[in-house]
């Protein structure tokens, strides 16, 4: 037996659901290959008082550096995307902005070279609570101290100390990424050329502290099925 409605939603559900691998940006996925680490070893405290007793950062990077370091733009992350922003050899997988990365795009990468970390905290390379403690060899978990856009920042500029970086050409994000592109602006006002802050605040709205702690509270909670 036929059911014509039925039907017709069916293909109009699919359709919607192939309109997503077509759209402006890929799922965000979890690279396993194709970053690089940086690794810090020294003890590095955090705004809430919590201390990494070492960290690493996953970064990947595009187009080439100049002779004087003075082309490099940071590309920061909204909360949820990894270092992975671009394609490369390394990981052809297209990235989180694949169409605004490239010779003659917005970054320009015949001009610029752009470095993209995942930030501490992060769960795509970086320290973050699935890294092992290195005081007792087990994941951080809960355990893992608090950390405020201002760490991320700092620790994205030790690693830029490591490199030879004193100066960016600009500091570039969305979402939580633009909140770390002004965080650079004012932690290190002398070493930020440009900033380019997409989509962002200075500062969260209490609402929106709000509802992401319940959304945390949510996912730490442990379900009770004998409940429903």
């Amino acid at each position: 037996m036929a059911f014509p409605c039925v039907d017709q939603l069916e293909q109009r559900t699919q359709k919607f659901l192939q309109s997503f691998d077509g759209g402006p940006e890929p799922s965000y996925s979890n690279p396993v290959s194709g970053y690089s680490l940086y690794q810090h070893n020294e003890p590095f405290l955090l705004d809430h008082g919590g201390i990494l007793p070492k960290f690493e950062i996953a970064y990947e990077s595009w187009g080439e550096l100049n002779a004087d370091k003075s082309n490099v733009i940071l590309l920061h992350t909204g909360l949820s995307a990894s270092s992975h922003a671009k394609s490369h050899a390394a990981n052809p997988a297209p990235g989180w902005w694949e169409k605004f990365i490239g010779p003659g795009l917005a970054i320009d990468t015949n001009r610029f070279h752009v470095i993209c970390t995942n930030v501490i905290g992060g769960c795509y390379g970086s320290t973050g609570p699935s890294s092992i403690d290195p005081k007792d060899n087990k994941p951080y978990a809960t355990r893992f101290p608090i950390v405020t856009i201002f760490d991320m920042v700092r620790a994205q500029f030790e690693m830029l100390n490591s490199m030879g970086i004193h100066k960016l050409h600009a500091s570039v994000g969305a979402s939580m990424g633009g909140m770390q592109s002004l965080a650079a602006a004012l932690l290190f006002k002398d070493r930020v050329g440009k900033i380019v802050s997409i989509s962002a605040a200075a500062r969260s709205h209490p609402y929106s502290i709000a509802l992401r702690f319940t959304q945390r509270q949510g996912n730490n909670k442990p379900l009770d099925f004998d409940q429903y």
